[in-house]
């Protein structure tokens, strides 16, 4: 066990890893280890910066579709497209870290740390891929974060539903869509939602848009076409607001995260995986959509 694992004290029910039963026992190790050195970081971003509040709903009992509009009642989104998700998770409290590249079978991961709801996100994935992980993942938080398990199949499905949901809210895609679209009018409308073409024609066949028989054709052709193992043309990859300005903070003070690597103790490449890149690459791949308030840091 490495000093850094050694510091997330969570039971194993405590963290939701997005595929958990094709991740290894050895992986999720590796990827807790990398958690704690997150946490480890935390403690210093607190207690250098004023961070925004946590402001994460937790709801236990409604259904997914239910729970996704009321989050975006909460947050003020109405009917209209999510922004980008990183910034809006980041805008609401939610501590969004990177996962490392080696770690390129974990989708994603989320846990509560007391009141602090924490998302990691893996960063090789596709920019769509990576706005439904991100989804997925405040699904978890949202309806298994307290007092309901955040593993299991039944877990997984309702953190699905949670994301398709509040990417793709119905009554939206109901005025825009109509039935029975064509796989060529499925690509054309994803960039609406900057959501992926499966998981949007996967919403309209949960919708009834799509009947079994055109749902199946659809996901046929763009798999033909290269849409089920990616996103030919997709999104840029979105990445971390607060931690760019907190990069942008320490250089304008004469400390770049090299020296702050040293100070903390922690390798280099870690801290850099972290934080998107963004310890040595400042301002790489900020990503697409409308922005979310852009949470306000103050160096202490």
């Amino acid at each position: 066990m490495s000093r850094y694992e050694n510091g997330l004290n969570h039971p194993t029910e405590a963290v939701s890893f997005g595929a958990k039963t094709k991740t290894s026992a050895r992986k999720q190790k590796a990827v807790r280890a990398q958690a704690a050195i997150a946490l480890h970081l935390h403690a210093w971003l607190e207690e250098k910066f004023t961070l925004p509040v946590p402001d994460v709903p937790t709801f236990s009992r409604p259904e997914p579709e239910t729970a996704a509009e009321m989050v975006r009642s909460c947050w003020g989104l109405g009917e209209a497209p999510a922004p980008n998700m990183v910034h809006l998770l980041e805008a609401h409290g939610v501590r969004v870290f990177a996962l490392d590249p080696a770690h390129a079978e974990v989708d994603a991961f989320s846990f509560w740390r007391d009141d602090t709801p924490f998302v990691f996100l893996n960063t090789a994935k596709s920019g769509e891929r990576g706005r439904f992980d991100g989804a997925h993942e405040l699904g978890h938080l949202v309806l298994h974060g307290h007092d309901r398990s955040l593993t299991g199949p039944e877990a997984e499905r309702e953190a699905n539903q949670f994301a398709s949901a509040f990417l793709m809210p119905r009554a939206d895609v109901q005025a825009r869509v109509p039935a029975g679209v064509t796989a060529d009018q499925i690509l054309k409308a994803k960039r609406f939602w900057r959501v992926s073409a499966m998981a949007l024609a996967y919403r309209l066949h949960d919708l009834g848009l799509l009947s079994d028989w055109q749902h199946r054709a659809a996901c046929k052709e763009l798999a033909e076409l290269g849409f089920r193992s990616g996103e030919p043309g997709g999104i840029p990859r979105e990445t971390s607001q607060v931690l760019a300005k907190v990069s942008a903070r320490l250089r304008e003070s004469g400390r770049p995260l090299a020296r702050l690597a040293v100070e903390l103790g922690l390798p280099s490449d870690e801290l850099n995986s972290l934080m998107f890149g963004l310890a040595f690459t400042l301002n790489h791949g900020q990503g697409s959509g409308g922005p979310a308030a852009p949470p306000r840091l103050h160096l202490v």
